[in-house]
């Protein structure tokens, strides 16, 4: 029993006047003002338990926020900061990944998912394997940035000769990776000369400009890579279901607002092939599938389910002209793509 239940059943034994203790102390008390000082120290300690059970009540949680999601980078880039400095003459990116910066950025399933081993080569494209691939060695890359402008940090002018050389040196075994596919290369030969040049009070403006180019590149690149990979089991699912989705379609809808038929064919296609006529917006949640159509007519969004093996879809639209009304769809024929791999266009349409 808490300490505030006690003084609630204290406060009350003690207002009682059917307790034995209060009717001697009351028979004892014919002085009224003494009766009535008696009854507010009771008073007081009912307000005071009060007091006491508000404290005992635990504290709400704090909703979580992006904050509290986001790993700490900048501890890891100095953690493992000799790692991320040999790279990539000692040591792979991907084999740093797997083993160390995956687990420790809260990326476990997609370091297992990269290191499973015998994965055919159907299920590694269903599972984004070479997307996983590009996105952790940019990550590691990015990191290795990161790392790169917090040593350069730390060489300042008062800085010894043998730690600047020991980053020149750095520098000049990472450019060519760092380098490929980024604007990375002006900043670091920048740099580099920077750091060549006798050590002097007027320098450091400029060193701390480039470091700071450097820098903005790496974390925004860390964030863009971390998040795609935090988000790697959506775009599997997303993927999944534009392939359950794909082929051509039978539609009947029924318009309420004009009490219109109307049938047509939509053609979805195959996903990751873009199409100037598909949906502005397409999202398959298990059998939840929602549409989103933009033309100049207006916006419609479709709410459907798959249903029959996925054979079927039912569900009902809205559009901002007014139209409303309700969707079935009967699969006419499988997803298959014309010649060059390319998709068949797919319809544009408007419920009105």
């Amino acid at each position: 029993m808490g300490q505030a239940s006690r003084s609630w059943m204290a406060a009350a034994q003690c207002l009682s006047p059917a307790a034995p203790h209060a009717r001697k102390v009351f028979a004892l008390m014919p002085n009224h003002s003494v009766r009535t000082l008696l009854i507010a120290c009771c008073v007081t300690a009912l307000l005071t338990a009060s007091v006491v059970a508000e404290a005992d009540e635990p504290p709400p949680q704090a909703k979580p926020t992006l904050l509290n999601r986001l790993p700490a980078f900048h501890d890891l880039v100095r953690a493992d900061a000799a790692s991320l400095a040999a790279l990539p003459t000692q040591g792979d990116s991907l084999s740093l990944f797997k083993t160390v910066v995956g687990p420790q950025l809260g990326l476990n399933d997609v370091a297992m998912t990269l290191g499973a081993k015998g994965l055919t080569p159907a299920m590694s494209q269903e599972l984004l394997i070479p997307d996983l691939t590009k996105s952790a060695n940019e990550l590691v890359r990015g990191l290795a940035a990161w790392q790169l402008t917090q040593a350069a940090k730390d060489a300042d002018p008062s800085a010894g000769s043998e730690q600047r050389e020991a980053l020149q040196r750095q520098i000049e075994s990472q450019i060519t990776w760092l380098t490929e596919g980024t604007p990375l290369e002006i900043p670091l030969r920048r740099l580099l000369m920077l750091l060549k040049e006798s050590p002097a009070q007027e320098a450091v403006a400029p060193l701390q400009g480039t470091i700071a180019q450097i820098e903005i590149w790496a974390i925004d690149t860390v964030h863009r890579e971390w998040f795609r990979l935090y988000n790697w089991k959506d775009q599997v699912r997303q993927q999944r279901g534009l392939t359950r989705l794909c082929g051509t379609w039978q539609w009947s809808i029924h318009n309420h607002q004009n009490h219109r038929e109307e049938k047509t064919a939509v053609i979805f296609a195959p996903a990751g092939i873009a199409s100037s006529t598909s949906p502005a917006e397409i999202t398959v949640l298990g059998d939840s599938v929602y549409l989103r159509w933009e033309t100049r007519a207006g916006v419609q969004e479709d709410s459907l389910l798959f249903s029959g093996e996925g054979q079927r879809l039912e569900g009902t639209f809205v559009n901002t002209a007014g139209g409303w009304g309700s969707i079935t769809g009967k699969r006419t024929a499988t997803c298959v793509t014309e010649g060059g791999g390319k998709p068949a266009p797919s319809p544009r349409r408007q419920h009105h």
